[in-house]
Formats: C-alpha cells, sequence, structure tokens
C-alpha cells in the first residue's frame, strides 16, 4: 500500500514538475521584458565632466529616498549644480528615478506646478524642442522640465541670459542620450 501511494506520488510530481517550470519561465519572462524597458540605476544618466567638458560640478548629492512613500513612489533622486564660464552655464540639474514609467509621468505632470512660485510649467510649444517622452517650460525662461520612459529631470538656470534656453536644451538632449544608452545598454 505504501509502495504504491510512493509510487502514485512520484507520478503526480514528474505530471506537475514541467508545468511549475513552465509558469515560472513564463513570469520571468514578463518581468525581464519590462525591466529592460526601465533604467534600473539613476547614476546611469547623471552627467559627468565628460559630458560637460567646459563645465565644473561645484555640488552633487543624493536625495534622502529611502522611506519616501508619497505618491508617485520615488525610487532614486540625485541634484547637480554645474558652473561654467559663460554666464548661461549656470545650471541646476535634479534627477528622480521612478519603479514605473507610469509613476514618472504623473511626477512630471503633478509636480510642475509646484516648481515655480512665478507660473506653471506648460508644455513646451514646439515640437521639434520636445525632449524625451514631454518637455513644458514656463514662458520666456529658460528652465525645462521633462520626462524620460521612468526618469523625471529639471534643469533650472540661473536668471535667462540669451544663449540660455538653447544652452539649457543642449543639456536636456545629453541627458536624454544618456537615457537611451542606460535603455540600450541592459
Amino acid at each position: 500500500m505504501i509502495l504504491r501511494f510512493g509510487f502514485i506520488t512520484f507520478i503526480f510530481l514528474l505530471a506537475i514538475a514541467p508545468l511549475g517550470c513552465a509558469i515560472t519561465t513564463n513570469k520571468e519572462a514578463v518581468l525581464n521584458e519590462g525591466d529592460n524597458m526601465l533604467v534600473r540605476k539613476l547614476n546611469a544618466v547623471l552627467l559627468t565632466t565628460d559630458d560637460l567638458p567646459t563645465m565644473e560640478l561645484d555640488t552633487s548629492y543624493a536625495y534622502p529616498i529611502i522611506g519616501h512613500t508619497e505618491e508617485p513612489p520615488i525610487f532614486d533622486g540625485f541634484s547637480q549644480s554645474w558652473d561654467g564660464t559663460q554666464p548661461e552655464e549656470h545650471i541646476t540639474m535634479d534627477y528622480w528615478l521612478f519603479r514605473r514609467v507610469a509613476d514618472a509621468q504623473k511626477a512630471a505632470d503633478q509636480w510642475r506646478g509646484l516648481l515655480s512660485s512665478q507660473s506653471f510649467y506648460q508644455p513646451e510649444p514646439n515640437a521639434a524642442d520636445v525632449i524625451g517622452d514631454a518637455t513644458w517650460r514656463i514662458p520666456n525662461t529658460s528652465s525645462i522640465w521633462f520626462v524620460k520612459n521612468n526618469v523625471l529631470v529639471h534643469i533650472k538656470a540661473g536668471r535667462p541670459f540669451i544663449n540660455q534656453l538653447r544652452f539649457t536644451r543642449s543639456v536636456a538632449r545629453k541627458v536624454e542620450a544618456k537615457i537611451n544608452a542606460a535603455l540600450n545598454q541592459q
């Protein structure tokens, strides 16, 4: 009797094992597919002196994000302040990394009104100047707010100079290129 029960259990395990493996494999494929579409580490998109060789990094620090539970939840955050030889080369950059693309888009929409005391960030009116998935800026200023995948970036210029908006856009494009490179390396 015990031998018969053991044999039935053995046959049952043989029959169920491939089913369990197939389920796990399918689950992992879906998870990996989603993960490949996300930037995993914020340091992969931070600008360096190689990206801005004519400028000097003044300050650079990580935000204390651990335990942040507000909506949308932030996974990581970082701030940099850069100075250059030209007046338009004084900028501050904030980066936020989210676990999901939808969280980054939600934050971009909710937070853009909080960043400016004078006016709200408006969608970029010129399609050729859109950076990432969506770009906003305050009219008649040079600060840019953009979202690309699961990364949200704010580039704030000091005061507007003649070349400031062009320079800020070029810096934003460098960040966008680093985000694309981080996505392609996975």
